[in-house]
């Protein structure tokens, strides 16, 4: 596909807020998206997910985590968040090791991490 199909494509995502396709979009076209005159032609929105997406290839601890793992993260941050507390424990006794790991603490948010540290205490 032309480079100018892409930005087309990415840009119209964007405004869509298709944020997924877009993010897959640009992690397939990486090393052609950010060159710097194709970065040149993206519209802001655009550029602003490529800054993240290259913020988060330099952080060790998200390279880390598989998609898989990440979204197991972010589920039990919104049954903590949402009060669903019974379907959240069941999330972290079925993945205790995951949670338990130092850069997917980082993941959670601060309730989330107190529900765990309690669930953990109540083991004892």
């Amino acid at each position: 596909m032309k480079i100018e199909s892409i930005v087309f494509n990415l840009n119209n995502f964007m405004e869509k807020q298709q944020y997924s396709y877009a993010r897959s979009m640009i992690l397939k076209e990486w090393n052609r998206i950010t060159e710097p005159l194709n970065y040149k032609l993206l519209g802001a929105q655009a550029k602003e997910l490529v800054k993240v997406i290259a913020k988060e290839k330099e952080d060790a601890d998200f390279i880390q985590l598989s998609e898989k793992e990440k979204r197991l993260l972010n589920l039990l941050n919104e049954a903590v968040r949402d009060l669903k507390l019974p379907y959240a424990k069941k999330l972290f006794y079925e993945h205790k090791e995951l949670y338990d790991l130092s850069y997917a603490q980082k993941w959670l948010s601060s309730d989330t991490r107190f529900m765990c540290y309690a669930w953990t205490r109540t083991e004892v």
